[in-house]
């Protein structure tokens, strides 16, 4: 890879060091910076969700197989499935849009 590719890799690992969390994609458990945001949240009968949706990032060498949309992920004993993945071919860093599975 590239030095650029090698030196925004490291700046991320050490974000993701600092303030990252455990994330679960089906069978692989990754640390990973997690944005849960209180706005995401949607308005339901009886109040808002009790879970909102989840952007989550993680470094793509974390990962022997990449995730698929649609596909498992647990963070805070919550339950999420995959709703959008982007993945930059340029960026050592995968964005993963997370969605409560009850919904």
């Amino acid at each position: 890879m590239s030095l650029i590719y090698d030196e925004l890799a490291e700046a991320f690992r050490e974000h993701r060091d600092a303030f990252g969390v455990s994330v679960i994609f089906g069978a692989t458990t990754v640390t990973a910076v997690v944005e849960d945001s209180e706005f995401s949240r949607e308005l339901v009968e009886g109040g808002f969700a009790e879970a909102g949706n989840v952007e989550t990032r993680a470094l793509k060498a974390d990962f022997t197989t990449l995730p698929i949309i649609g596909s498992p992920a647990t963070w805070n004993d919550r339950s999420f499935r995959i709703a959008s993945i982007t993945a930059h071919p340029t960026s050592p860093v995968l964005i993963f849009s997370l969605r409560p599975a009850k919904r």
